[in-house]
């Protein structure tokens, strides 16, 4: 008994062993992407690039992959990754009239917690209806409305920051980014405060918020093994998956109560959808919940990091400190003069967002969609449909093709188009709030949140990162970077 049970358990194996082997030749020799360059591992099974999602190496092993390949990668059977400006156009951009957008990656970026779809995963009709109802509270003139909130957190920022900085003789400024970045979309998004600024430290579901990232990354690449994978993910991601739930219920609490206020006067996210919400085309509840959870996820933790890496390069690059510190405390001479408008028309600080945003964007591991059925014609090239394209901008801003110098920090080519030292810099790749009609609704908050609180904190305070922060740049991804913390010593600035 015994020995035909061994018997048919090597016989079961043997078969899952021989169709194994033979998708990886299918894979490899005859699969209709079969032309496309990349590490024959990865051509041939998904393995390598679940891997390297797992242990968050996917943004670094895509950048050794285009150096070693090119601008187009076989990075799995089906799938391909990009670096050049014309993916922006034929995957991003608006298609011909009768052709289907390309759809996203619904394992990604679907919630399982929600009961309806959000902005970023719905599917085209309901993206385009909830844009249109989302898009007047993203205005810029809806956000100049609320300068007043934008500058009572900078200014609760950099005084923050200083008491920490006088009783620990340092802070870490990723930490006092975030509280800001959350407590103003809090404030957006629910109508109150989550604290975290008068605190000086992190409430309970901002934190669940981090693990939240991970637990999709998880999920994604386990549902994706075949037959064992939904029992994987069930015994392994159990309690990521539990905190992704307490935050969708935190955040759908939070919209309710604030939805329940009949006399709320003051100008939020849900004012402009209340507003045009009784035509038959508004939000359902459900709805409203899915993008509140999002909006705290998409809109706080990017620009927080972005502001934490544009400080450590700061840090890395002394000229550049210099004359951006230069240029903010030459052009206001008092705090309360550091208003949105003057930061917009700065040249050099605006140059130093852009190249921060160029050589750390937020995301490591690229935008993904799908090639609608019937195939399309992808950088000159006929893709099948089906296929699985990822636009990966954090390569492509680090790519030689794309920018000379492209892993130095230099503003200056924004500034110069001419110089000789920028010329061959193909501007037109660099999209860091993607492209097109799906391109980030929150983008012109991000640029002044970016402008206001980089502005605030060198206004007041010399910044040096300390030697315990010197290898901070090395971080694994998550869908967004997972980072130490970035120490540094303040000194304000005697006026």
């Amino acid at each position: 008994m015994s020995f035909s049970l061994a018997t048919a358990t090597l016989a079961v194996a043997a078969v899952f062993a021989l169709k194994f082997l033979g998708t990886c030749v299918y894979n490899v020799f005859f699969h209709p992407l079969r032309q496309y360059p990349g590490p024959l591992l990865w051509r041939a099974t998904r393995i390598p690039k679940q891997l390297a999602w797992l242990t968050g190496d996917f943004g670094r092993r895509s950048d050794e992959l285009h150096a070693r390949y090119g601008a187009v990668v076989r990075i799995a059977p089906g799938e391909l990754s990009y670096i050049n400006a014309q993916c922006w156009r034929d995957v991003f951009g608006r298609q011909p009239a009768g052709r289907r957008e390309m759809g996203k990656d619904t394992t990604f970026f679907g919630d399982p917690q929600a009961a309806a779809q959000n902005l970023v995963s719905a599917p085209y009709e309901d993206h385009a209806r909830m844009r249109r109802l989302f898009s007047h509270a993203f205005s810029n003139s809806a956000l100049v409305a609320q300068e007043p909130l934008l500058a009572q957190y900078a200014n609760q920022m950099a005084l923050k920051m200083g008491e920490v900085n006088r009783r620990d003789g340092r802070i870490d400024i990723v930490d006092f980014f975030n509280f800001t970045t959350f407590d103003i979309m809090a404030e957006l998004a629910f109508g109150e405060p989550l604290g975290m600024l008068e605190k000086a430290d992190y409430v309970p579901w901002v934190r669940i918020i981090f693990d939240g990232l991970k637990y999709v990354v998880f999920r994604a690449v386990l549902l994706d093994v075949p037959v064992l994978g939904p029992l994987l993910n069930w015994l392994t991601a159990s309690t990521l998956r539990a905190k992704a739930q307490e935050h969708f219920r935190f955040a759908s609490n939070l919209v309710d109560k604030r939805l329940s206020y009949t006399d709320h006067n003051k100008p939020d996210l849900w004012s402009f959808v209340l507003r045009h919400n009784s035509d038959g085309k508004g939000l359902t509840p459900s709805e409203m919940h899915a993008n509140a959870s999002m909006f705290m996820v998409a809109g706080t933790e990017t620009t927080a990091t972005n502001l934490s890496g544009v400080i450590y390069y700061l840090g890395r690059n002394p000229p550049v400190y210099r004359k951006l510190v230069d240029e903010i405390r030459a052009t206001f001479k008092t705090s309360d003069e550091i208003t949105l408008g003057p930061l917009a028309e700065m040249e050099y600080l605006n140059a130093v967002v852009k190249e921060g945003l160029r050589i750390y964007v937020p995301g490591g591991g690229g935008l993904i969609r799908i090639v609608p059925p019937g195939g399309a014609e992808i950088c000159g090239e006929y893709v099948p449909g089906g296929t699985s394209v990822t636009m990966n901008h954090y390569v492509a801003y680090r790519h030689p093709s794309n920018f000379s110098r492209p892993k130095e920090f230099i503003p200056e080519r924004w500034l110069y188009p001419d110089d000789p030292r920028f010329a061959s810099d193909k501007r037109e790749v660099y999209e860091p709030f993607s492209y097109g009609p799906r391109n980030c609704i929150g983008k012109n908050l991000a640029q002044l949140e970016l402008r206001l609180l980089l502005a605030k904190t060198l206004w007041h305070y010399d910044i040096e990162v300390l030697p315990e922060s010197k290898g901070w740049m090395s971080q694994k991804t998550y869908l967004t970077w997972e980072k130490g913390p970035l120490f540094v010593k303040l000194q304000p600035v005697e006026r």
